[in-house]
């Protein structure tokens, strides 16, 4: 049973104000399915059905068609849940981890423990719009699964390996060079380095989860995670 609705889909009302209900079965009900099938009969082969407030005279008949609409009021539903779970925005259940590897590959963007469904929705939205391939969005990400700021070092970035220095003057060309423990040198790309603790993170092999999802294919990156 539901509301009736005009043309402009708003609830009709009496005259005191109180909204009028459909008295027929709901779409895609037992009784529905059953009703429907009713008036697929040849026209004279059972009794009619009953109006309001008559009595059946087809129980038996009632009761097979009622079992023939239990399974379609079942397929009704499954249609129903999987229409609902075509968009993300409305996925339930196994059906948004399934959502989850068509975007991110298999185990690229895990449900947590006991994360519920508007939860590990939420975080699937933030991952597909997030920044990819650049220095900012690894950093984010690191930060996402870890809750603290890492460092990153790029071999040829002169901001983060400057000029070489030494074990004789190690604040020579900005404090960084060959050799001693403290100072940094690059001279090849397409890789770099990076420093984190762990965090709030599952593990070492979380973090690196995250990285894949950031970095571009083909660049190295070497992590030191602090425990």
């Amino acid at each position: 049973m539901g509301i009736l609705r005009d043309q402009n889909n708003a609830a009709l009302r009496s005259t005191d104000g109180k909204a009028l209900f459909d008295n027929q079965p709901s779409l895609g009900s037992i009784d529905d399915f059953s009703r429907r099938l009713r008036q697929l009969l040849p026209t004279g082969w059972f009794p009619d059905a009953p109006n309001d407030g008559e009595a059946e005279n087809a129980p038996v008949l009632v009761s097979f068609l009622k079992g023939f609409g239990c399974i379609l009021a079942g397929i009704w539903e499954q249609i129903q849940t999987l229409y609902l779970c075509s968009r993300l925005q409305t996925a339930s259940g196994f059906f948004v981890d399934m959502m989850s590897e068509d975007y991110f590959g298999r185990g690229g963007l895990p449900r947590h423990i006991q994360e519920h469904d508007a939860d590990y929705r939420q975080r699937i939205r933030q991952n597909m719009l997030a920044d990819r391939n650049t220095r900012l969005a690894v950093s984010s990400a690191l930060l996402v699964a870890t809750g603290q700021e890492p460092t990153i070092i790029e071999p040829m970035n002169a901001a983060d390996c400057h000029a070489l220095g030494s074990s004789a003057q190690p604040g020579c060309g900005g404090g960084y060079g060959y050799g001693t423990s403290g100072l940094r040198y690059g001279g090849q790309s397409g890789q770099f380095f990076i420093e984190t603790s762990l965090g709030h993170s599952d593990g070492v092999e979380s973090i690196c989860r995250s990285l894949q999802s950031v970095v571009a294919l083909g660049v190295v990156g070497w992590v030191k995670v602090r425990i």
